[in-house]
């Protein structure tokens, strides 16, 4: 049980990653169901200031993840393992392309001159609809395949654990979150986080509780 305990600088990195993500995706520009380019356009700035935070954001997700199953031998501790970091490679790719380029492109057309803009929007939504980074597109399919795969196996790896109760809540709620997470403008993704935390504390507890008649 050792190897499952977390400092009080871990267990703050647990809580405050998601935290903090969920807050920045509260400010994710929401809008243009059918185009990016009138999603993005006139808030292009806070676009981008999101995307380039959840570039970082997504492997400190990843690695917060990876803490959790910490210490934990078990064919599905490895599986989580392994899927993390696919989850954060791919994920990250796609919003380098989709999140960060559209944000630079959008800004780079609302420079042209006004008759020039219509041929920079179709521009855009091309780039959009490309197999690679659209939505449903590879870099996005294989990201999110490997977050729902992270948490089914975590949540497995935790409630499997020998001498500790861990309820049944807390995998339902990491894969509950991994689909919130993937559609994560708001309220989906901020919510998606925040069910991550409370399966952390439902954990954390559990953890306690395990230990108490030792103590």
């Amino acid at each position: 049980m050792d190897s499952t305990r977390f400092s009080r600088g871990e267990f703050g990195y647990l809580i405050g990653v998601p935290l903090a993500w969920a807050v920045l995706l509260l400010f994710h520009p929401v809008g243009g169901e059918d185009e990016y380019y009138a999603g993005v356009q006139g808030h292009a700035d806070r676009w981008l200031v999101v995307h380039i935070g959840m570039m970082l954001f997504i492997p400190l997700m990843a690695g917060a993840i990876l803490l959790l199953v910490r210490g934990i031998e078990s064919r599905a501790a490895t599986v989580c393992r392994i899927a993390a970091p696919v989850f954060a490679l791919f994920y990250v790719a796609w919003e380098v392309l989709l999140g960060i380029g559209t944000g630079i492109l959008v800004k780079d057309v609302e420079d042209l001159p006004a008759d020039e803009r219509a041929t920079g929007e179709e521009i855009v939504n091309d780039f959009t609809e490309s197999i690679l980074v659209r939505d449903f597109g590879v870099f996005v399919a294989v990201g999110n395949l490997a977050l729902l795969t992270t948490m089914v196996a975590a949540g497995i790896a935790l409630r499997g654990q020998p001498g500790v109760s861990v309820p049944v809540s807390v995998p339902v709620l990491l894969i509950v979150s991994a689909f919130l997470i993937s559609a994560h403008p708001p309220p989906f993704g901020p919510i998606g986080l925040l069910l991550f935390v409370v399966a952390v504390l439902l954990y954390t507890r559990s953890l306690q509780a395990a230990r108490a008649p030792a103590a």
